[in-house]
């Protein structure tokens, strides 16, 4: 099927879907123009090395109100994922890749405040050279505990691939509305119930 023949589509949702990658998902994210939903769960994607995320319509507002790409193992284009977030009012639902290190991941919550459905990525630094406490350029640690704490609306939480166990404090003071936690996280996310009470 082409995606040129569903230019109307507003959901899609694919799961445990494989035989395609991210110029497929170009295609589509460049023909449905009017996209309210769009989530991979569990796919098999290919890494084509194609820059999908920047294929949305690029006008100044969209309809998206769910985007879940955490499966595709392939690197996006962080500066279009950001512009799209902006963009993006409805945005409810972000389920991020093991791409989006801890560092943009506070820079989109810092725009999507609305969130209530948060996947985190990697929840840890991917640069090489990478510390735990990374330190913005007037040398002073991102506050990454606020930023979670003005995310009043997020009631579930995945994510927290390769997590850094410097990092786990920055989320407890979402754990007060938290109604679900995708308990797949390792290691220390054992703590958390301590903090969710």
């Amino acid at each position: 099927m082409s995606a040129k023949s569903f230019p109307n589509f507003k959901e899609l949702v694919l799961v445990c879907y494989d035989g395609f990658g991210t110029s497929g998902l170009a295609v589509i994210t460049t023909e449905c123009r009017h996209l309210r939903v769009l989530e991979l769960i569990e796919d098999e994607v290919s890494d084509d090395d194609v820059d999908w995320i920047s294929c949305f319509p690029s006008e100044d507002a969209t309809n998206l109100e769910s985007m879940c790409f955490d499966c595709v193992e392939a690197p996006i284009k962080f500066d279009a994922l950001e512009r799209l977030v902006v963009r993006s009012p409805l945005l409810t639902k972000l389920k991020l890749n093991i791409f989006v290190p801890i560092g943009k991941l506070y820079r989109l919550i810092l725009r999507a405040p609305q969130l209530t459905h948060l996947g985190t990525g990697s929840f840890s630094p991917l640069e090489i050279d990478a510390q735990p406490h990374q330190l913005q350029a007037d040398n002073q640690e991102p506050d990454y505990a606020s930023a979670f704490a003005a995310c009043r609306s997020i009631v579930c939480l995945s994510g927290f691939r390769d997590i850094v166990p410097d990092y786990l404090p920055t989320i407890f003071p979402l754990c007060v509305n938290l109604t679900s936690l995708n308990r797949r996280c390792r290691n220390c996310l054992s703590t958390l119930p301590g903090y969710c009470t």
